[in-house]
């Protein structure tokens, strides 16, 4: 998705906490228990309720993405959508690049 041309925001929907303590760069923090959490991802959204949003929480065990995507529904938002593996599996695919990395002659 980073490298196509379709524009995006990505959610980390985990505690301020985890947050600061790791995630994807470029993601913004709205914790899934924010009051109003709908109006808080349309603010981080420009406001659009259109535009793609994609949340993610800390791996597969973890429902926080997909119930932040029911509340989205309910709220109207149209074009959203989930990070499956969430940071896990972010960090996961980071490893096995920098393993691949230096490994090259």
């Amino acid at each position: 998705m980073r490298k196509g041309t379709e524009g995006f925001v990505l959610i980390d929907v985990l505690p301020k906490v985890e947050f600061d303590r790791d995630h994807i760069p470029g993601a913004r923090n709205v914790p899934i228990d924010t009051f109003d959490f709908a109006k808080a991802v349309a603010d981080k959204s420009a406001g659009s309720k259109t535009r793609k949003v994609v949340l993610y929480g800390r791996g597969v065990n973890c429902d926080v993405a997909a119930r932040g995507i029911r509340m989205l529904a309910t709220a109207c938002f149209t074009n959203v959508s989930e990070y499956e593996g969430g940071i896990a599996a972010w960090n996961e695919s980071k490893r096995a690049r920098l393993a691949a990395s230096t490994q090259r002659p």
